[in-house]
């Protein structure tokens, strides 16, 4: 048997060829011409399916990127603000220091009292700062609101204890900034465990030195009172007034420890039968309640034994809140602090990753200019030799041979 090839076939096997060099050079021309290699799906598709894959992972890394840049302002910007709050603190210390003085007149402390209303309002204004980009530092998760108002009853709160959770990583979510509740409502007092105080009614000369805790193990974190029953003898009573199992009570010496049920007691100057000092589980309070307080303090005109010691003892009690908040804005500082370092470290993971994908996307999905400039001059060559073979093939016929 034989095999005949008509010239029609050779033609059309060189037409295919032709045809077949020519999307070779298109392709290629293409593939140099883009930098993209992935033109058809139909050419590689695995390699199309991988190429999505990665395109689709850097886009959510770009995202978390973009979730770290407006975390990590926020985030720098509370920073600011604590900072700026503990230079106020700061300031109303050394104010209420000055305060503190026997020489001063009532109107030296009412210039003190009016910069320590001063440093109350710049405190409010540090409390209601925004970001920038229209959201409050400090409203928790309560978005279009002034989170702290000023009232008759002194200022509110107006936003939320909710904090937001950034995700600036896979399976990575860092907290935002923190609630105003946190950071200017909710102020530990005195000393942190507990507080002391003089009772606003006192009508003698005393003063209370330090009020605090000496044996945790036998406090039971309940009220105690130090009565006068007269300016020479004193009883210690719970919160209700009753006696404590055993009495103690005992004669008063000005400078004299007073133990009970692991606190104590440190009193001078004269009280007065009636008066009272009493110490209690350290509550919270606002930041612009002490200041305000300090201030009307200060206010309170009169310079008799038992105004003195009014005035001392308030101001004493305001110098421990503000030492109280001056280390709770530092506290927050650091752990402001920490979370920028642990977004900074993520960022270095995630920036890693990027470039890591990013090689990954340009083998899978790039053009090898080397390897497709090689082969578009091969099929140049195979293609110029193919036009060459066709027209030869188109001159010939069999009269040739006759």
């Amino acid at each position: 048997m034989s095999l005949r090839l008509s010239t029609a076939q050779m033609h059309f096997q060189s037409l295919e060829n032709l045809r077949a060099r020519q999307a070779e050079i298109s392709k290629y021309q293409q593939q140099i011409a883009s930098g993209v290699k992935l033109t058809r799906g139909a050419d590689d598709p695995t390699g199309i399916a991988d190429a999505k894959r990665l395109e689709h992972m850097l886009a959510s890394l770009d995202q978390f990127d973009r979730n770290s840049t407006l975390l990590s302002d926020r985030l720098r910007q509370q920073e600011t603000a604590l900072a700026d709050a503990g230079d106020a603190l700061q300031r109303a210390q050394e104010l209420a220091i000055q305060a503190n003085n026997g020489t001063l007149s009532d109107s030296d402390r009412h210039t003190i009292a009016l910069e320590l209303r001063g440093l109350r309002e710049r405190m409010l204004q540090i409390a209601n700062r925004d970001d920038g980009r229209g959201r409050q530092l400090f409203a928790g998760t309560q978005d279009g609101v002034q989170p702290f108002v000023t009232g008759a009853s002194g200022v509110s709160y107006l936003g939320n204890d909710g904090q937001n959770l950034v995700d600036v990583a896979p399976d990575t979510a860092l907290a935002d900034t923190d609630p105003g509740s946190r950071v200017f409502m909710q102020i530990p007092t005195g000393d942190g465990i507990s507080r002391g105080r003089a009772a606003a009614s006192n009508t003698g000369s005393g003063i209370l030195q330090t009020a605090q805790i000496t044996n945790p193990t036998l406090w039971n974190g309940a009220t105690l009172e130090l009565r006068f029953l007269s300016a020479s003898s004193y009883e210690v009573v719970d919160g209700s007034g009753n006696p404590l199992s055993p009495p103690v009570t005992g004669t008063y010496t000005p400078g004299q420890a007073i133990n009970a049920q692991g606190a104590q007691f440190v009193v001078t100057g004269a009280p007065a039968a009636g008066d009272s000092f009493t110490i209690q589980r350290a509550p919270t309070q606002d930041i612009f309640a002490t200041l305000q307080q300090l201030a009307d303090a200060l206010d309170t005109p009169g310079n008799t034994p038992a105004d003195v010691a009014r005035r001392t003892n308030a101001l004493r009690a305001g110098q421990e809140d503000l030492a109280r908040a001056e280390s709770h804005m530092l506290d927050l500082r650091g752990k402001t602090g920490i979370r920028m370092q642990d977004l900074e470290t993520t960022d270095n993971i995630r920036g890693g990753n990027v470039v890591a994908m990013t090689e990954m996307l340009s083998k899978v999905r790039d053009t090898d200019l080397a390897d497709a400039i090689s082969k578009l001059q091969y099929n140049l060559t195979a293609l110029d030799a193919a036009q060459r073979m066709m027209a030869r093939m188109q001159g010939s016929s069999l009269f040739d041979k006759l």
